[in-house]
């Protein structure tokens, strides 16, 4: 009975060899198909340098100074809060619909899901990394032990 079985899987095509062939087949398609159509845009678009089009362009404002210069990184806290906790309201919404039919099982999953991201966001709370401007008291409490902390004495 065995081998009717693996007969039949072998006319069917389900071999590992063909499995891992198809999975092969889809991913250089996936990364070769993309630089084709780069190569094939390189080669057909006409190329006509400007020494405009090399400028730095914010949003159509006249560029001032250099444009490699040092970016505050709140605002890139603030991107990445926005992303887990929008990731996390997208993941809460299909479990919140279905709740009821989940139970115990559906609150301890959800659970293990949320505890983390609260804990992670009332330590960012508490230590006062939310805040657009920290507070010196706020300062010192995250570098106790210092001389600065204790008032500069030594």
């Amino acid at each position: 009975m065995p081998t009717l079985i693996a007969a039949a899987e072998a006319v069917r095509g389900d071999t590992n060899v063909e499995l891992v062939l198809g999975i092969l087949l889809f991913l250089a398609t996936g990364i070769l198909v993309p630089f084709a159509i780069l190569l094939v845009g390189k080669f057909l678009r006409p190329t006509m340098p400007n020494p405009e089009k090399a400028m730095p362009y914010e949003c159509g404002e006249p560029v001032i100074g250099d444009s490699w210069i040092q970016f505050d990184l709140r605002f890139y806290i603030v991107a990445l809060f926005f992303i887990i906790f929008d990731v996390e309201i997208a993941l809460l919404w299909p479990w919140a619909v279905v709740y009821k039919g989940l139970g115990a099982y559906g609150l301890g999953v959800m659970l293990f899901f949320l505890v983390p991201i609260l804990v992670g966001f009332f330590y960012e709370w508490r230590f006062g990394y939310l805040d657009w401007v920290r507070s010196d008291a706020a300062h010192r409490e995250t570098t106790l032990g210092t001389p600065a902390a204790s008032g500069g004495q030594r």
